[in-house]
């Protein structure tokens, strides 16, 4: 009865890597960080900034997947407020943050030991929010069209914050090199459904995808 008993011991300690084993081939994840381009209304309004990103999610085929994709921008804003008719702006120190959580299908073309590139793009929801410092004191009226801004501040001093949840997709593909843990390099464009125009970015993004 013992040796029955610790021969069962034996086969399951034997059988759960490979179970294990089994399981890390029909799942995907990735993660990465890199640097992010504003485009079309935004590209005036902001500088380049920086990115990070995190996925993960199951591997039906070989080559088709679907991962809930998370990424994080932050851009420093440039020309935030201002007053056409005076030199008061509000820019220095005031940041531009987006989050974005979407579900992606990717899929790869090529698919080799040491190399893969694939196609990725999908829909979710997408955040905008404005960072604001502390300026001072501003005399005048000072307004931003795009962001949906106007503030009369004489006499006091402005800070806070303003949020947007909108609906948004992205689309990009990428390469990956090296077998196992591999490392990629990727780009995507990010289009987020905001009032007065759409916020854009492309970010180019390094990591590392299992």
């Amino acid at each position: 009865m013992q040796r029955v008993f610790f021969s069962a011991i034996i086969c399951v300690l034997f059988t759960m890597p490979v179970r294990a084993q089994d399981f890390l081939n029909h799942i995907t994840a990735e993660a990465g960080a890199g640097f992010t381009f504003p485009l079309g209304r935004i590209a005036p309004r902001t500088q380049n900034g920086f990115n990070f990103v995190a996925a993960a999610g199951p591997r039906f085929t070989r080559r088709f997947s679907v991962t809930l994709d998370f990424s994080l921008h932050y851009m420093d804003l440039k020309h935030f407020l201002e007053n056409p008719n005076s030199d008061v702006s509000v820019s220095q120190g005031s940041m531009l943050r987006i989050w974005s959580l979407t579900a992606n299908p990717v899929y790869e073309f090529i698919k080799q030991e040491k190399f893969t590139s694939y196609a990725t793009g999908g829909y979710g929801l997408y955040n905008r929010k404005l960072l604001l410092a502390a300026p001072g004191v501003i005399p005048v009226t000072i307004c931003d069209e795009f962001w949906n801004v106007c503030v009369n501040t004489s006499g006091e001093i402005i800070t806070g914050d303003f949020n947007t949840y909108k609906g948004g997709y992205n689309v990009g593909g990428g390469v990956t090199f090296t077998p196992h843990i591999k490392f990629f390099v990727e780009t995507r464009y990010h289009h987020m459904f905001t009032s007065n125009g759409a916020t854009t970015v492309i970010p180019l993004t390094f990591g590392i995808r299992w």
